[in-house]
């Protein structure tokens, strides 16, 4: 397997560093254009598959970028995301401050190439996975459980998803999508953990966007 180089390393847990500092500070007045980053009015109001795992969103948020390579080939690079397996293509300096023992690959790796519904992708080794709930070769992986809330569900329940969607042979759009339900027991800690989180959330997925962006159009190129 093939890992960044310590120069990126480096650079970019700097820009990462960088990137978070200004993010939490200006999130009050920047939270809406960060939530719909690089994502369209239509990309935004469609109803996508993973939505229905959340039967009322307080919040949705899409993010969104264009990729030089063809869903097939930026598919190979998202079905082997996760903890164990390739990574999560971020800030690996941000990720070890946060107690995940994660190397991001940068090449494909034959045994993290195949997915399928009820799999579990870990981000955290102290925390639940997080079960596959839709997947469709080449154009949605999403993560959460449809059907009624149970109490083992996570406080507030949640759906995150990837979607491809192909633009020409060459050229695709990346998007990830996350619909998040109200708080069934809200507390003071809960409240707080999710609003330090949605900033967390946008910097550390900006990069996961761009990191894949620059693998799969090397890969293509």
């Amino acid at each position: 397997m093939t890992y960044r180089s310590t120069s990126r390393f480096l650079l970019e847990g700097l820009e990462g560093i960088t990137v978070l500092l200004f993010v939490m500070i200006t999130w009050p007045l920047s939270r809406r254009w960060f939530n719909n980053w690089g994502s369209t009015i239509c990309e935004r109001r469609r109803k996508w598959v993973g939505d229905t795992f959340v039967m009322a969103a307080k919040e949705t948020y899409t993010r969104a970028i264009d990729v030089d390579a063809s869903p097939e080939v930026v598919w190979r690079w998202i079905v082997q995301f996760g903890l164990g397996r390739a990574g999560f293509y971020s800030y690996e300096i941000l990720e070890r401050l946060a107690g995940i023992p994660v190397r991001n690959v940068e090449s494909i790796v034959p045994g993290c190439q195949s997915l399928k519904i009820g799999d579990e992708i870990k981000l955290h080794p102290k925390a639940p996975g997080i079960p596959v709930g839709a997947l469709k070769v080449a154009s949605h992986i999403c993560f959460g459980k449809s059907g009624p809330i149970q109490m083992t569900n996570p406080d507030p329940n949640r759906s995150w998803s990837i979607y491809l969607e192909p633009r020409s042979d060459q050229l695709c759009r990346l998007l990830l999508r996350s619909c998040i339900d109200s708080l069934r027991k809200p507390s003071f800690f809960k409240r707080v953990g999710l609003a330090i989180g949605a900033p967390i959330d946008f910097v550390m997925e900006q990069r996961m966007l761009r990191t894949i962006r620059r693998l799969a159009k090397s890969e293509g190129s």
